[in-house]
């Protein structure tokens, strides 16, 4: 029984967003790129948004129809999937296009848009600024010159699902540790049962080697962007990847050829006593027409070896640099992510809020089950890391990706892939300008 609202009223949403627009546009607003909009008078922007399921389309109407009632600016939009988005938006970029005002990104890929996003640090206030979480706002500037560029509309961290029919069955609890994660797989793992379920390819892969890495003490890059990924403790995070796979076996075998669908799928159809996922799985994995285990499972947070540190990602809008509307691009931006909108947006994809203020709001707000799996994506969140983004970094993931899987189908030792990755990143970084 879900304990809130599937949306909010449309009298809310754009009171609040008002609200906030108001007080903005009160204030200085200058823009990067040698002024705001031409032309006079802006009655519409385009803008390239992100989709993702059936209900994306209907959301983004009443957003883009609330904002259109708000300001008199009519947003013209296309919708397109992740990956094809971001290719999308890289050709544009890459030509200078005008042809829309406003793009969707992702704090995983916008490391490659620091030269074409609009700097958004004159288009918020700094006290409003403060009310999100520090690690989206970290990931989504760039280091070299402080400039934001984009503003994050929700968190996307992972936590763990399990479940606790077949937990309290065995008497064990979700795991904390490393060694607990294995304890527990074993217990779990039996005719036909796996007690894990983990992606092996491509980004999922290297997504969940990032966060062994992490755990274990270690890093991407050093402070001047030496690669350390293939240190003790890199060789360490993947080789305890590879043994859950290949040593302990306590996940399919075949989970080296999954990615994000496949890892989710093992858990929903039943066959995996736990999964690491992120917040969109929560509802699917809920939904008795989707899924197996609905209402048979639970919530933990990620499982800690010398840190808790785990992936804290969030998607995100942004301002085209080339925009000749960049100020009711401004406001378009500013009425997304209000505390309203921001709690809308939770209630219709579970989507959790990129302001600690509405994500306080909205544990407060739920109950139970619900209210746990909020407080357990917190803490990771809190814990939270994200690539570096440095030029080149998006070669050298592609290049680490590789190397993760030849250890988890055990092609190479995690320390040959590992250094075999490294040497090459190197080249790849210097060619790039990245190292100091």
């Amino acid at each position: 029984m879900r304990t809130m609202s599937s949306a909010l009223s449309r009298r809310r949403f754009l009171g609040g967003s008002l609200a906030l627009a108001a007080g903005a546009a009160a204030g200085p607003f200058l823009t990067a790129c040698g002024g705001g909009d031409s032309g006079g008078k802006v009655t519409e922007i385009n803008a390239l948004l992100v989709t993702g399921g059936d209900r994306y389309p209907a959301y983004w109407e009443k957003v883009t129809s609330a904002f259109t009632q708000q300001t008199g600016i009519t947003v013209t939009y296309d919708l397109l999937q992740f990956t094809p988005l971001t290719s999308k938006e890289i050709t544009l970029a890459a030509a200078r296009s005008t042809q829309y005002d406003v793009y969707s990104t992702h704090t995983a890929q916008i490391g490659a848009f620091f030269p074409h996003f609009e700097p958004l640090n004159n288009h918020f206030d700094a006290a409003d600024l403060e009310d999100f979480f520090p690690v989206a706002l970290k990931y989504m500037t760039n280091p070299a010159n402080g400039e934001l560029a984009a503003i994050p509309r929700n968190m996307d961290s992972r936590t763990q699902y399990y479940r606790k029919d077949l937990y309290e069955a065995a008497g064990v609890a979700p795991a904390t540790t490393w060694d607990e994660l294995v304890a527990v797989g074993q217990q779990l793992t039996r005719g036909g049962q796996f007690g894990l379920v983990l992606p092996g390819q491509g980004d999922p892969a290297q997504r969940q080697f990032a966060d062994f890495l992490w755990q274990a003490g270690g890093d991407w890059l050093d402070e001047g962007n030496n690669v350390t990924f293939n240190s003790p403790a890199g060789v360490e995070a993947l080789t305890f990847y590879r043994d859950l796979i290949q040593r302990h076996r306590i996940t399919p075998a075949d989970v080296v050829t999954y990615q994000w669908n496949e890892n989710s799928a093992g858990f929903t159809n039943g066959t995996c006593a736990a999964v690491f996922d992120w917040p969109g799985a929560y509802a699917s994995f809920g939904d008795p027409a989707l899924s197996a285990v609905s209402g048979s499972f639970a919530t933990a947070p990620m499982p800690a070896h010398k840190t808790a540190t785990s992936c804290a990602i969030s998607h995100g809008l942004a301002i085209n640099k080339y925009s000749r509307k960049k100020d009711a691009a401004a406001d378009f931006l500013r009425f997304t992510v209000t505390p309203d909108a921001l709690v809308d947006q939770y209630a219709e994809f579970k989507n959790y809020p990129s302001r600690m203020s509405t994500a306080d709001q909205v544990i407060g707000q739920v109950q139970g089950m619900e209210q746990q799996w909020l407080s357990d994506l917190r803490t990771t969140i809190e814990n939270g890391k994200e690539w570096p983004k440095v030029p080149g970094f998006d070669k050298v993931s592609t290049v680490v990706q590789t190397a993760v899987q030849n250890a988890l189908s055990d092609q190479m030792t995690p320390q040959a892939a590992l250094d075999a990755a490294a040497e090459e990143s190197r080249r790849i970084l210097q060619q790039a300008g990245a190292l100091r």
